[in-house]
């Protein structure tokens, strides 16, 4: 593993890759004064047990129930010092939570009139501004509310259900949209006007697909997850992890070798989560089964470590700590040093009968109900 200053490959890199997909940029080169890591897919690093507790502080929080506020689980959209701010995919509610875990309002504006949507596919919400945006995937729109569910305005996608719009997030005066052709969209937020597209690392030989109920599943070749400096984006054709800025510039943080383009067997990089002094991350070797193996590299130490068994819990007997690996919590809009694990009240019910438990943990348990809210396992890195 090497930091090294940007040299001649990556200017150029950089330079063709703006030229390329960045049409509001000048098309000049930029030197990128930050230090890169390098990652190679076939090195066995140093393995690393570690629990949770050692590298980070964590809290327990039980959302608060009652009819109106129904979580499934990981519907989570959104979490700051305030809110905390979900979407049930069954019933369309909006839900708001204090940072508490108190239920405070819900809205849903299903229906088919003017300020309606058909169902909330995802959503997000711009404090500044105090607006809640909805993804309405069948009605290729998106519809902003303020934080009670009154009505302020509504735009098209600019993308139809033959090439849908799977997820987006708000940055700075823009809305960016990551669309099943794995292409990024830039819209004005306040209007809707499309300001740009970009692309990198789509190359369809390197996608993954699963099935599930026979049904075949394509998985997302690209990805995203905040940062404190904007979202870092990656994909599974592109050798290079970058970095979009609220100033919408690319600038590359992170290469994998070997080039994924030279492999037989291909092994896929993906981020999970990036703080202040640790960079988590996974592979995926294309196989029958795709196992996935978990990374950590320490920025102080500048070390990379793998993480054997994942992370552990002190407070859980054989739980693994998954830090926003996947599924829906993983495109969720939550602040960079700070992962989320929600647990479902069965299973917890279920460890605390079986004397897994322990700390506050166990004091939660004591008292849930199945058919209460999920508990929310939030974890904040110290650095």
């Amino acid at each position: 593993m090497k930091f090294y200053k940007t040299k001649q490959y990556m200017r150029i890199h950089y330079f063709i890759f703006s030229v390329i997909v960045l049409s509001s940029c000048n098309n000049q080169e930029k030197q990128v004064a930050t230090d890169i890591w390098t990652f190679d897919v076939t090195q066995e690093y140093p393995k690393k047990e570690m629990y949770i507790q050692d590298i980070a502080d964590v809290e327990y929080l039980p959302l608060e129930t009652n009819d109106s506020m129904l979580w499934l689980g990981r519907d989570l959209d959104y979490l700051d010092e305030e809110y905390i701010i979900g979407c049930n995919p069954l019933t369309n509610n909006i839900l708001f939570h204090n940072r508490e875990g108190k239920a405070l309002h819900t809205f849903n504006k299903v229906g088919s009139g003017p300020g309606e949507y058909d169902g909330a596919r995802r959503i997000n919400y711009d404090k500044a501004n105090n607006e809640v945006y909805v993804l309405d995937y069948i009605r290729c729109r998106y519809y902003i509310y303020d934080d009670k569910g009154n009505f302020k305005r509504s735009y098209h996608t600019g993308h139809s259900l033959k090439n849908p719009v799977k997820s987006f997030f708000i940055l700075g005066d823009e809305l960016i949209e990551y669309s099943a052709e794995n292409t990024y969209s830039r819209l004005s937020k306040q209007t809707g006007e499309l300001l740009g597209r970009f692309s990198f690392g789509s190359d369809s030989k390197f996608g993954l697909s699963y099935y599930q109920n026979n049904d075949k599943i394509d998985c997302a070749t690209n990805y995203f997850i905040k940062d404190k400096d904007g979202y870092i984006l990656t994909a599974f054709a592109s050798d290079t992890t970058w970095l979009l800025t609220p100033d919408i510039n690319m600038k590359p943080i992170g290469v994998r070798t070997p080039p994924i383009a030279s492999m037989e067997v291909p092994i896929f990089l993906k981020p999970i989560k990036n703080t202040l002094r640790y960079y988590f991350m996974y592979t995926i070797k294309r196989a029958t089964k795709y196992p996935m193996e978990i990374y950590m590299l320490d920025k102080k130490e500048k070390q990379i470590y793998w993480l054997a068994s994942e992370l552990k819990n002190k407070d859980f007997i054989g739980q693994k700590v998954h830090l926003d690996a996947s599924g829906g919590m993983s495109e969720a809009d939550i602040p960079a040093n700070i992962s989320i694990q929600s647990m479902a009240p069965s299973w917890l019910i279920d460890a605390y009968n079986e004397g897994k438990l322990s700390g506050r943990l166990k004091e939660i348990a004591a008292n849930l109900k199945e058919e209460d809210n999920p508990v929310f396992m939030i974890i904040k890195f110290r650095e």
